[in-house]
């Protein structure tokens, strides 16, 4: 929880830095571009129940956008891309350790000053005792398993053809110190802490347990368990010795290095306590392939836009897993952050796609990734230059790939249908309207053992609660272990592990995120219902109650989707004044700091543009809260500075910090969102939609059937913006 300040600080003057002006284009012509894939999928050590399907997918996703879709004048050669997978088509070999180890040392051998390279893993992730003692703070090497591991026997050799984290790092810096850019995308992890209370069909854990990686007879692999375990409970897992978050491979330097040397970006799924996902994606699409959430999620970021810095990529993926209502994993993003992907130029980037016109069929080269789907309305352009209001005509998706739609002219915006043969040559396709999908699925309860009972009784309350009327949420029931983005699950709080000797024995309706975990440590607790057989009535009321809470406070998060402001616009920065520390650090969006109780919050906002522009701050709990914490306009060239909020011990958990920006028309109200606030709980799809984003957000409020939509204009509709900072509360050491 948060207590306001409203103290208005005097910081003196903020020196906002400019994006280097510099051009790439002439850069990015010349240097070389080089990519190494890695999906593991079978081990042929390990358990089947330990195989993946996902990674696979990954790579054939990643390498046909290097191929097909990265932005002018970014090239990747198909010769320069080596995929090492098993039945992906363009795999030039199984990705064995020493094929892994081969092809990095040839990416280390044939690059030049300034080439750019790319590095994605997919795959398992796990940890074992660290083979030369003292190398780690916490005991533990992280280790990537490539198809050929075998058992682990003993310390010294640690699981045979594993990838350590210092020999990964041993391999880049040979690239590096040939002045190559190394940009390395690990989509896997390492261990997990967090108790599933329900299980989830449709997401596999991409990470295995010490046990299964032990070999020997049965004395030895108990001492070997034994000696991980051990290790495991003496060490703070997961945090430096700072208290900060820690990447599963110490790849960036804590010291100097020379400038000749490359510089590098890291990009992790998740941190070394916890599990990342793969699952069928994109959510709700009929037969989708299971991909990596991490990958999937970097690379729907970028294909709608490119012309990103990579800290401004992963603040997209965090406002993504947020909009998904997923508290976890923790990407962590570190290195040379503020470099743009793939070292592009800073434009703005519009989305709009050549026409293909071909045996009576168009097609363009844009798909599920750019949130395009059946239905998605697309304005036929001249030419890349036109304005919206030069539309001919208007296309729509009639089935859509990850990277490419299938569309058909159709009649809109009182234009008729064209004939293909009437789509100008060299024509565009520039999308028309921002649809936001505020449906929230859920998942009903599986029923457990001595609690039949109360499960039936839930499902006959979640059954009339998803066809009523005036309910202020709109949610989709679907099978317990299917894709939702809350679940719920009928159990007992003395049943779960880690429960307090106090806890209850009433059995209760709980509220879980995405993850199906539960967690009652720190202080945590997710949302329950006490469930009493012989009260219907008070159950119903209840969980209305709750569902609308959460609603309202996720359809925020999701609205981060249909922003369209630029940071050049308006900059809005968070800083953090620690209670026992002098001075502001910043709070970047793209990591997720972790504050306690007496740390400060304070906002720095500068509205660069040359309108009005309004902007609220809002704070959403870990308890679905919404506290609306300040509402201001700011006139052209304006700055806010103020303290916000301070922290108080009275919850903890993934929060998050929310600034809404909206265009202000002449002479109008200012935008004031304190109609979001709200306490937190205790432990038909529109063919208009409204047509500005102040819309949008009072579309929260009045829980729109299933979608939101904002049209798009070259300058006539008003813009608007959410930007998420998320942060976890702890308890002060």
């Amino acid at each position: 929880m948060i207590k306001l300040t409203r103290r208005t600080l005097l910081v003196g003057t903020s020196a906002l830095m400019a994006a280097g002006t510099i051009s790439f284009r002439a850069l990015a012509a010349s240097r070389s571009y080089h990519a190494l894939l890695v999906a593991c999928t079978e081990y042929p050590a390990l358990p089947q129940r330990n195989w993946l399907i996902g990674p696979k997918n990954d790579a054939g996703l990643v390498h046909e956008y290097l191929l097909k879709n990265v932005p002018d004048p970014v090239r990747f050669k198909p010769e320069n891309v080596t995929l090492l997978a098993k039945d992906v088509p363009g795999a030039s070999g199984l990705p064995t350790h020493a094929a892994i180890k081969a092809a990095l040392t040839d990416l280390a051998a044939k690059v030049q000053r300034d080439d750019f390279v790319y590095l994605h893993l997919s795959g398992h992730g796990a940890q074992q005792p660290e083979m030369v003692k003292g190398d780690e703070t916490d005991g533990l090497d992280e280790i990537f398993l490539p198809v050929d591991i075998e058992k682990w026997i003993n310390r010294d050799a640690g699981v045979p053809n594993a990838l350590v984290d210092n020999e990964i790092g041993d391999a880049l810096d040979a690239i590096r110190d040939k002045g190559a850019f190394v940009w390395a995308v690990f989509d896997c992890c390492h261990s997990g802490t967090a108790t599933r209370a329900v299980e989830v069909d449709d997401e596999l854990e991409r990470k295995v347990e010490f046990a299964d990686l032990v070999g020997g007879d049965e004395a030895a692999r108990a001492a070997a368990i034994k000696t991980y375990e051990d290790t495991v409970a003496g060490a703070s897992r997961g945090l430096d010795e700072n208290g900060a978050r820690k990447p599963a491979f110490n790849l960036t330097p804590t010291g100097g290095e020379p400038i000749t040397k490359g510089k590098l970006v890291a990009f992790y799924a998740a941190q070394t306590v916890e599990t990342t996902p793969e699952m069928p994606l994109p959510k709700g699409t009929t037969d989708a392939p299971r991909f990596g959430l991490f990958t999937f999620t970097i690379l729907s970021k970028l294909a709608e836009n490119p012309n990103v810095t990579y800290r401004q990529l992963g603040q997209a993926v965090l406002q993504q897993y947020s909009a998904d209502s997923r508290t976890r994993p923790t990407p962590l993003f570190e290195g040379e952050l503020d470099a743009r992907v793939f070292g592009t130029d800073k434009t703005d980037a519009v989305m709009q796609w050549p026409i293909v016109v071909k045996d009576g069929e168009a097609t363009i080269g844009a798909g599920l990734l750019h949130r395009l789907t059946p239905g998605s309305k697309l304005a036929i352009l001249p030419s890349a230059l036109s304005s919206l209001s030069d539309a001919v005509g208007y296309l729509e998706v009639e089935s859509a790939k990850n990277l490419e739609s299938h569309v058909k002219p159709v009649e809109f915006e009182k234009k008729p249908a064209l004939n293909l043969a009437d789509i100008p040559a060299n024509a565009y396709a520039r999308v028309a309207e921002i649809a936001v999908d505020y449906k929230l699925a859920v998942a009903r309860p599986a029923a457990s053992k001595g609690l039949e009972k109360e499960a039936e009784l839930v499902n006959s309350v979640l059954d009339e609660l998803a066809t009523a009327k005036e309910t202020g949420f709109n949610i989709e029931l679907v099978d317990p272990g299917k894709g939702a983005e809350l679940r719920f699950a009928v159990m007992r709080e003395n049943a779960i592990e880690g429960a307090a000797k106090d806890a209850t024995d009433k059995p209760a309706l709980w509220f879980l995120p995405a993850s199906g975990d539960v967690t009652l440590k720190d202080g945590t607790k997710p949302p329950l219902i006490i469930i009493h057989m012989d009260d219907r009535q008070k159950l119903v009321d209840a969980a209305t109650r709750n569902l609308r809470t959460i609603f309202r406070a996720t359809g925020l998060s999701r609205l981060a989707v249909a922003s369209d402001y630029k940071p050049e616009d308006v900059d809005v920065q968070f800083q953090v004044k620690r209670r026992d520390a002098d001075g502001l650090e910043p709070l970047q969006a793209s990591v997720v700091p972790r504050v306690s109780p007496g740390d400060e919050v304070h906002v720095l906002a500068k509205n660069s543009s040359d309108q009005l522009v309004d902007i609220n701050v809002l704070y959403v709990g870990s308890d679905y809260s919404i506290t609306h914490i300040v509402a201001e306009r700011l006139a052209p060239q304006a700055t806010l500075e103020e303290g916000l909020l301070a922290f108080t011990d009275t919850s903890f958990g993934m929060e998050r910090m929310i600034a809404v920006l909206t265009e202000a028309p002449p002479e109008s109200e200012k935008e004031d969102l304190s109609f979001l606030a709200q306490d937190g709980v205790a432990s038909m799809t529109r063919g208009l939609g409204p047509a500005s984003f102040s819309d949008m957000l009072a579309d929260i409020g009045a829980a729109p059937p299933t979608r939101s939509v904002m049209r798009l204009a070259d300058k006539s509709g008003p813009k608007g913006a959410v930007m998420i900072f998320p942060m976890e509360t702890v308890p002060r050491a």
